[in-house]
């Protein structure tokens, strides 16, 4: 084989086998090197720390649009906001092209060993010497047997903020009745529970009678007389104090003393027309002491709740 055709093999071996294989290789490295580095951001660094800084976002933003997505839609709405902070987080500066860079010297780096190598072992027979190149490469680059004449088919990398999802929050479960989150944390418990309930009315419960949404939480509704009835019974009226007959993986605390917290109340109390027209219902009948709440208690209240300094 004659120089010319050599390179002309070496150039169409780097652009049909070498240069996918290397941005598979970027890419597929980019997901795990995204969720490293949100992990180091402390509203990253835990799962309490994540429900916080969500929560405390949407304080900040006073948005009802968005308090009615995270309670309705909630693993949804929290997956968009991991996605929403890792697109600020490296809009801000370079960082994913240092990122990018450092796998790509890294593809280089191996891909000049691996050739080095081969050169030293390879008796001139191209068939022979790209083989070669292809196992000194491994796991680390692959180069499929079917992607030497033809473009390889990249695979698409797994999406960072579902890997941070199950990381940080795990269950997506929601009580159901106010709609707060599973606090279990990963997936493979038996029981879900939460200790921080919300006014029902945040989940749509309303009083039969009236059609006015609910102020009371779960903990006290489960040692009261009251029923519910909802999907989940067909319709029929069921007691609070059995609620397990029909929500058996739910694990509600009975506590008449608890109440729910500042924020919630200030929610409620703040987006309580808006919460009623959403769910069809009558405004909830707030107590006076709701009403004077402020922005600075409800995010008092919610650094309590999370145990936040």
């Amino acid at each position: 084989m004659n120089e010319t055709s050599a390179r002309r093999k070496a150039e169409e071996f780097t652009n049909r086998c070498l240069r996918p294989a290397v941005e598979d290789f970027v890419k597929r490295s980019l997901g795990p090197d995204i969720i490293d580095e949100m992990l180091k951001n402390k509203q990253f660094s835990n799962r309490i720390e994540c429900q916080y800084s969500i929560l405390l976002d949407l304080l900040t933003q006073n948005d009802f649009e968005k308090y009615l997505s995270y309670i309705g839609s909630y693993e949804n709405y929290v997956k968009k906001w991991i996605l929403d902070q890792i697109v600020t987080h490296f809009s801000n500066g370079s960082r994913m092209s240092q990122l990018e860079d450092q796998r790509l010297q890294s593809s280089i780096s191996s891909i000049n060993d691996a050739i080095n190598k081969a050169k030293t072992e390879n008796s001139g027979n191209m068939k022979t010497f790209v083989e070669d190149v292809c196992q000194e490469l491994g796991d680390k680059l692959v180069i499929s047997q079917d992607a030497l004449g033809a473009f390889m088919i990249l695979n698409n990398a797994d999406q960072p903020q579902n890997e941070l999802f199950n990381k940080l929050i795990g269950c997506g479960k929601q009580c159901p009745f106010c709609k707060a989150p599973c606090e279990a944390g990963g997936k493979e418990h038996t029981e879900h529970w939460t200790s921080l309930h919300r006014p029902e009315g945040l989940g749509s419960y309303r009083w039969t009678s009236t059609k006015k949404l609910l102020t009371d939480i779960c903990s006290s509704a489960v040692i009261s007389d009251v029923r519910f009835h909802c999907n989940a019974t067909n319709g029929k009226y069921h007691p609070y104090k059995r609620y397990k007959e029909i929500f058996p993986d739910w694990h509600i605390t009975p506590d008449g003393s608890l109440q729910a917290s500042d924020y919630w109340k200030y929610v409620l109390a703040k987006f309580n027309n808006k919460f009623a027209k959403e769910y069809n219902a009558q405004p909830a009948d707030i107590p006076s002491s709701w009403k004077d709440i402020k922005h600075q208690q409800a995010e008092a209240s919610l650094k309590e709740s999370f145990n936040i300094k």
